[in-house]
């Protein structure tokens, strides 16, 4: 993972590629791909142990591997909120190139918080926290987008329901 904090602490890769091939059984057109282990492979061959568990690849890596790979794909890349403001606000390393590989092309979910204890007010002012994260959302949507050939942004964010108030450092607290 690219924040120190977080490594080390997401399931193994043979376990997240059984999960996400569970989710998206009955999913026309979506494929769960191993590029992720194919470009450490690739990255940390002819290396000792020691120098391996310095490696690091991440996602502008994995996006040029995905690009070079399949040429004529125009690939879009689906991302939580939360991650889209982190890289659009360039926490991320090579965050220009990221937006570069993929055309600008993203679909951005945005959790609702209507009926969970955010959205109802109760965790730090919830209605006035949702409205300065949707503001911030749409202006580096705006910052960040492209318009394609038909006119339309590059960049979708999606509205959808949240089912819990739980954030995936929430979870990964809990495991």
């Amino acid at each position: 993972h690219m924040f120190g904090n977080k490594r080390g602490k997401q399931a193994p890769f043979e376990t997240r590629v059984e999960m996400c091939t569970l989710l998206i059984k009955n999913v026309p057109k979506v494929t769960v791909s191993e590029v992720e282990r194919i470009c450490f492979e690739k990255a940390a061959a002819g290396l000792n142990e020691e120098q391996k568990s310095k490696v690091r690849v991440g996602t502008a890596d994995i996006l040029a591997m995905l690009t070079t790979n399949e040429p004529n794909v125009e690939f879009t890349w689906a991302l939580g909120a939360d991650t889209f403001l982190d890289l659009a606000s360039g926490k991320w390393r090579r965050t220009d190139e990221v937006f570069e590989l993929v055309g600008h092309r993203m679909v951005v979910f945005k959790r609702l918080f209507e009926g969970t204890d955010l959205g109802k007010g109760k965790i730090n002012d919830g209605k006035k926290y949702e409205q300065d994260h949707d503001k911030l959302l749409r202006e580096s949507a705006e910052k960040w987008s492209k318009l394609d050939e038909d006119g339309n942004p590059t960049i979708r964010i999606v509205s959808i329901p949240s089912l819990t108030d739980a954030s995936s450092s929430t979870v990964r607290k809990t495991s």
